[in-house]
């Protein structure tokens, strides 16, 4: 009895170590989710005030590559960081300099091109500077919470910002050893916070792309431009494809004269989508990739085509699923032409136009169907041309796209609408956990983000999102368990909280704007010449003569604010904001430039002292020093052999199973030699 006694106090002990190990696990979520949702508010109060933060932006912000941090960086070991910098050694003498006292920025190399790699486009300029404030909260924050990151023996947490022109400010501050390569919106963690659905109490997103293979589209882009119509789509095509989450479902059309599916092009009706899975994904991408141009154009057919997949999809169960509990279905055409269309015989603009808009009708008439067209034209900007007229009668968005314009840029306002439900006050805190995936460092981690948002527009437009993240390996120390147990721990707590404060419904996740929140979303997608202007205010007397009226069209273009977009800006100048309050009465569609808006500063860095030096140059150190140290790594060619915590809890309980076991058996021999005797 005593033994058994024993034997049910170790077992005990196993089990109050299990459920420190899962409270201790659940106090490092809330505290994430509490973090980083604070960081959100800093960046939106940041957002709020943009045009004030223009002001002291010149040489203010630290390069990701060329910029020496400040005196107070640091040279922390592995046990103290959490991060290993490997190209300078094992991480206990040598190690990587890191500054604490500071933030930098990552840009994407097509979008840094002034000198010493700075940005000339407004709207990223803006993106550094507006966010330069935040970093006082991040040093704030990062001190502050020391003692309850020490507690559970974890590194405190890197915060960052990725902006939707792809902008990145990572706190604390370390050197990049890539320059130039990092875009926050192709990471694992900024595609996460962009959840399909928020529950399974609606259906995830439905996809169409369609893409244009026709002669017309193996012309260049333009006359400047050495590349092709079809290899800019295919970039395009393969940047949506990316942010898709297993949960979505997805279609990919090709068509010149015949249109087919392109990852299934032998299938016999009825066409389906289907799930958006990683091998899925990826075999699209290939095919994709291997697309070559041949024949005419045939709209018709196309649509046609597309939307015959689309209603046999809402009919069939195998394509739906069961898994929701309403009908509400948001569904996503995206359309990639040049503009030009050889078929069928007689085709005209208005018949091309009728056509598509009787196909839309017809499907959201089946139920509770949503249809978002986006059209994208390569090549030109015509605001006179078909796919803008379609945009106008369906409630779509058009988009030129011409040379500068980055391709995961193109379709950023299919991005922005699907992210307006989680702009509302029903997910105003709402935050989102990604699967385990590598850090830039090298390590396998979790990133909690929350989607960040311009509120001083209708609808709030979508900024970009904020991130926190803990490595795989603390998550397991603080859970004390396997990394498969720590997984479904943290989704099993994280859909809780979930569960818990957003319960929620179709019509809270409906995308049902009004028409002026169309029209801001339509600006931000394709500039002035997207925004469309109903007939009868074309002949007012308040429409300014420079902006121009196509009198066989009955196309009205405001005034693009001067210079190179990148499809970025979403700035309007303010003779264009007085036209569209007076022909659309939309006073908070739009956003206008800062003063001196021509003015912004082209040198955002505060030093370049490290340009040209390699990597290791600019960031192998000695542990405990504060600058570069060219000993590093041989002083660390020796591997550590400390044994981790996890481990010494491992050999101490075998330890005590083993004397338990031997105990036992040696009482019985005594017991049995005495009997003996």
């Amino acid at each position: 009895m005593k033994k058994c006694a024993k034997l049910i106090l170790i077992l005990s002990a196993v089990l109050h170590i299990a459920r420190a190990g899962e409270e201790e696990l659940e106090a490092l979520i809330f505290r994430l989710n509490s973090d980083v949702i604070e960081l959100r508010n800093e960046v939106e109060s940041s957002i709020a005030t943009r045009c004030d933060s223009i002001r002291g932006c010149l040489k203010s912000s630290y390069d990701e590559c060329q910029s020496a941090y400040t005196e107070l960086q640091s040279c922390p070991s592995e046990s103290e960081l959490g991060i290993v910098f490997t190209v300078c050694g094992a991480g206990s003498r040598c190690n990587g300099l890191i500054d604490y006292s500071v933030s930098t920025v990552r840009i994407p190399e097509n979008l840094a091109q002034g000198p010493d790699r700075n940005p000339t486009n407004p709207a990223v300029i803006e993106d550094v500077c507006m966010t330069l404030p935040t970093q006082r909260w991040m040093v704030k924050k990062y001190w502050e919470e020391k003692t309850f990151w020490s507690s559970l023996g974890v590194a405190r947490p890197q915060m960052y910002f990725g902006s939707d022109t792809g902008v990145f400010r990572i706190y604390p501050a370390r050197q990049s050893e890539e320059c130039g390569k990092y875009d926050p919106r192709t990471r694992p963690w900024y595609q996460a916070a962009l959840p399909s659905t928020i529950s399974n109490a609606v259906k995830p997103r439905r996809v169409i792309i369609m893409l244009d293979t026709s002669r017309s589209m193996g012309e260049k882009l333009n006359a400047r431009s050495e590349q092709t119509k079809l290899s800019y789509m295919k970039q395009s095509v393969i940047a949506v494809l990316n942010t898709l989450s297993p949960n979505d479902s997805i279609a990919v059309i090709r068509f010149a004269e015949i249109p087919r599916l392109v990852n299934r092009p032998s299938q016999v009706p009825p066409y389906l989508w289907e799930k958006a899975s990683k091998a899925t994904v990826a075999n699209i991408i290939d095919i994709v990739n291997a697309l070559e141009v041949n024949g005419r154009s045939n709209w018709n057919d196309a649509f046609g085509f597309a939307f015959n997949l689309i209603n046999n999809s809402l009919e069939s169960n195998a394509a739906i699923g069961d898994e929701s509990y309403c009908d509400l279905e948001n569904i996503a055409v995206l359309f990639f032409s040049d503009g030009e269309y050889n078929l069928p015989a007689g085709a005209t603009d208005e018949s091309v136009v009728s056509f598509v808009s009787a196909k839309v009708t017809e499907t959201e008439n089946m139920g509770d169907n949503h249809v978002h067209m986006f059209l994208y034209t390569l090549g030109h900007n015509d605001p006179s041309g078909v796919e803008k007229k379609i945009s106008c009668a369906v409630d779509g968005y058009w988009k030129p796209v011409l040379q500068g314009t980055s391709p995961v840029n193109v379709t950023n306002g299919y991005q922005t609408l699907f992210s307006t439900p989680l702009g509302t006050d029903a997910f105003y805190n709402y935050t989102t956990w990604s699967n385990p995936y590598n850090f830039t460092s090298g390590r396998l981690g979790y990133t909690v983000s929350s989607l960040v948002y311009d509120r001083n527009v209708e609808p709030p437009r979508f900024e970009g999102a904020v991130g926190m993240d803990v490595s795989v390996d603390a998550a397991i120390r603080v859970f004390n368990g396997t990394l498969l147990e720590t997984e479904d721990a943290i989704k099993r707590i994280t859909r809780d909280i979930t569960v818990q404060n957003y319960n929620t419904t179709c019509d809270q996740q409906r995308i049902n704007l009004t028409k002026c929140e169309i029209q801001s979303i339509r600006h931000y997608a394709g500039g002035n010449a997207a925004v469309c202007i109903p007939e009868k205010t074309q002949t007012v007397s308040t429409t300014p003569a420079m902006l121009p009226v196509n009198a066989t069209t009955n196309i009205t273009v405001a005034p693009e604010v001067d210079g190179e977009t990148d499809g970025l800006t979403d700035f309007i100048s303010e003779e264009a904001a007085d036209f569209f309050e007076d022909a659309l009465n939309c006073s908070k569609a739009f956003v206008q430039p800062c003063p001196g808006y021509e003015e912004y500063p082209t040198n955002l860095w505060r030093n370049v002292e490290m340009k040209d030096l390699t990597y290791q140059d600019r960031v192998c150190c000695e542990v405990g020093t504060n600058e570069p140290s060219d000993d590093c790594p041989k002083l660390d060619e020796v591997a550590s052999t400390k044994i981790s915590k996890t481990a010494i809890f491992g050999i101490l309980f075998a330890s005590l199973v083993v004397v338990e076991i031997v105990g036992c058996y040696f009482c019985f021999y005594v017991r049995k030699q005495r009997a003996n005797t």
